[in-house]
């Protein structure tokens, strides 16, 4: 009888042994070295889940205390291209990895883009504790400001550019309306990206076309199974995101409302009063489908039906804009590279009683194709590595209707050879030169760009440099329009150049306690487009000469496992290049933003703040719209692996902020949003 308590007991002890090593959180190492010269990369960007670390001189990490599941690993490192691998925790038992950083391009606007040192990077993670959409979530963020109009567009600037001098590229191919040259990020969910990449400056040498602000690099997720969220938020916004995966192939669709009928603030009423803001609600959708094999394919669809209210003092109750937007896109990298796209977008603008002038109902449509192809090859020069590519680019674009001059089309061709090398493992240079020439519709000649970006780390500290110039043509939009009462076209539109910009950088890691960065820039751009009147104030599109200058500096805190903050201030002073110049329209000097966040175990907070400096509606620097300073709360649990939950208050302190006058945002508001994976 001993005996057999004596059994039973061991089995039950065994049992319960098992049962705990089932459940034992397991640690996940690994080393991280680079493809091509096999050293050691120290202070790479480690991340798996919501743990964070970076790597050691000899390019070793640990993460600890990881509960079994599936998990996908980022790592990432400036002057390398980004690496991501599916792992399985099992419980009870350690996990080890070898990853092989690349020190190869980077995929921009359809051209393989050398990754140049300065990048800034932040991962999806942050990104979708930030907002719902990109737009939201980038704004504030290294100097980014969003640009919000006409419903709820949020368009990027950069370095006080205007939005369309701002290149967005997703999984390698633009988003920019070929027509007007603006990204609306706010078409684009969070949860659906990987990571985003910031290139600030003039970038055009690289990526072209729209790039002499900066560029914004999205990278998606690979979905690995079917996952999907719902969110609801006051003023009747709501939407829905599903999306799934297997083997190469992902898929993802989005479909959401706006808000509408919202109040807002009426200066003009004595001792105050409010109105509500009607028509400006709306829906957007997306499909959008990614296969990534010998050859990635990506096939994407928009459309976006919403209100057109006017500005608050003139409100346009009916009026209504229909757009839509169809993108195939395939590409393929390795030494000889090559890419093509194509796309087709339709616009649509009515107003059947309009509060002054006739009832309008105009169409326009159009079509663009690119294409490009390019060879890359290794390259050794005196104990210097790395590789060197030429590549050729052209680009045509037609469009028809009411909105556009009849038979308007352009074309344009680009020849560009870049070099980027680096030497040495514990103190690396890097040095990336590249040249340019455009040529397009309309210009006698080709127009010439150079830059050059160098750089030097030792352990944790990373400085780089770079000077160069940069081109563009005008938008379309400022070329091809129909004229109209009150608006001209200009015959003697010039491109917009950055004559010279020169920009220098430093960032500190701090290990697993942060990072500290400053970078300062000063620049002419000759020509820059603003739209202005003339003496009978009809207005038009006409070239400035301005200077930029200014500076950006960042830091970002890990104090303790669960505790995160970050903190970003931007001064950027565009002015027109005469003496007592203003700030350009609409160009704000002064950015700051600041996020602190708390992640204990299944639960998690956050606190964002921002801040938009006066803006200027005139060439004068006269009657500035006021500052602009918001608070966003969220609160966010999760149930297990499969599930997660988040409330958020947006605009705490109820600032119904107006970037433009006569536009404002829906306020104080809150939102609800369910996330879920199946097994």
């Amino acid at each position: 009888m001993r005996i057999r308590r004596s059994l039973v007991g061991g089995v039950l002890l065994l049992g319960a042994a098992a049962a705990a090593w089932a459940q034992a959180p397991s640690r996940v190492t690994g080393r991280v070295i680079d493809a091509a010269t096999q050293a050691p990369v120290a202070m790479a960007d480690v991340v798996l889940g919501d743990r964070r670390t970076g790597t050691r001189e000899n390019g070793e990490f640990v993460l600890g205390a990881i509960p079994p599941g599936r998990y996908v690993l980022h790592v990432r490192r400036l002057g390398y291209g980004p690496w991501r691998s599916v792992v399985e925790v099992v419980p009870g038992l350690d996990r080890s990895v070898v990853v092989e950083l690349e020190p190869l391009a980077v995929r921009l606007d359809s051209i393989s883009v050398v990754a140049a040192p300065g990048g800034i990077t932040i991962s999806g993670e942050d990104l979708a504790r930030r907002g719902g959409d990109l737009g939201r979530s980038l704004d504030g963020w290294e100097g980014v400001v969003m640009r919000r109009a006409a419903g709820t567009t949020a368009s990027p600037q950069l370095r006080g550019g205007g939005p369309d001098e701002v290149l967005v590229v997703v999984d390698g191919f633009t988003v920019n309306d070929p027509l007007t040259g603006r990204a609306d990020l706010s078409r684009i969910p969070s949860r659906d990206v990987a990571q985003v990449t910031l290139l600030p400056g003039a970038q055009a040498v690289r990526a072209g076309a729209r790039a002499i602000a900066g560029v914004i690099l999205v990278e998606t997720r690979h979905l690995t199974r079917p996952e999907g969220a719902t969110w609801v938020s006051s003023y009747g916004a709501r939407g829905l995101r599903v999306g799934a995966g297997t083997g190469g192939l992902s898929v993802t669709a989005s479909t959401s409302r706006d808000a509408d009928g919202f109040p807002y603030s009426v200066p003009e009423v004595r001792g105050g009063g409010e109105a509500l803001r009607l028509n400006a609600g709306g829906t957007r959708s997306t499909v959008a489908a990614r296969w990534e094999g010998p050859v990635e394919i990506i096939l994407r669809g928009t459309q976006t039906r919403q209100g057109l209210p006017g500005t608050t003092t003139n409100p346009t109750p009916v009026a209504r804009g229909d757009d839509k937007t169809v993108f195939l896109g395939i590409h393929r990298t390795g030494g000889i590279h090559g890419s093509a796209s194509l796309q087709w977008l339709e616009t649509r603008a009515a107003d059947a009683a309009p509060p002054t002038g006739t009832p309008y109902d105009n169409y326009s449509n159009g079509i663009g194709a690119r294409a490009e192809t390019g060879y890359r090859a290794p390259m050794e020069l005196r104990g210097w590595s790395g590789e060197a590519g030429l590549a050729v680019e052209g680009r045509g674009d037609r469009f028809a209707g009411d909105g556009v001059r009849s038979g308007a089309s352009f074309s344009q061709a680009a020849l560009r050879a870049d070099v980027a090398l680096h030497r040495g493992s514990e103190t690396i240079w890097t040095v990336a030169p590249a040249a340019r020439l455009d040529y397009w519709t309309g210009v006698s000649r080709p127009l010439a760009s150079v830059r050059v970006d160098a750089g030097w780390q030792r352990g944790p500290l990373a400085l780089n440099a770079s000077l160069g110039s940069a081109v563009t043509p005008p938008a379309l939009a400022d070329l091809l329009f129909r004229e109209g009462v009150g608006v001209k076209l200009n015959p003697d539109l010039r491109p917009e150049r950055v004559r010279w910009e020169l920009e220098v950088g430093a960032r500190r890691e701090l290990g697993n306690r942060g990072s500290l960065s400053a970078r300062l820039f000063y620049g002419r751009v000759g020509d820059m487009i603003v739209w202005a009147p003339d003496f009978r104030f009809i207005w038009s599109p006409r070239n400035f000469d301005v200077r930029r200058r200014g500076g950006e500096v960042s830091v970002a805190l890990r104090p303790g496992r669960t505790v995160r903050a970050d903190a970003t201030a931007t001064y950027s002073a565009v002015t027109y290049d005469f003496a007592g110049g203003a700030q350009v329209q609409y160009r704000p000097r002064v950015t700051y933003a600041a996020a602190l966040s708390w992640s204990p175990a299944a639960w998690s907070a956050d606190v964002r703040w921002r801040h938009l400096g006066a803006r200027f509606p005139n060439a004068a620097g006269t009657n500035s719209r006021p500052p602009i300073s918001q608070v966003d709360l969220g609160v966010e649990r999760t149930v297990g692996a499969l599930l997660g939950i988040r409330m958020e208050i947006h605009d705490l302190t109820d600032s119904r902020a107006e970037f433009i006058a006569g536009y404002p945002t829906p306020g104080r508001s809150f939102s609800a949003t369910l996330n879920f994976q199946l097994p």
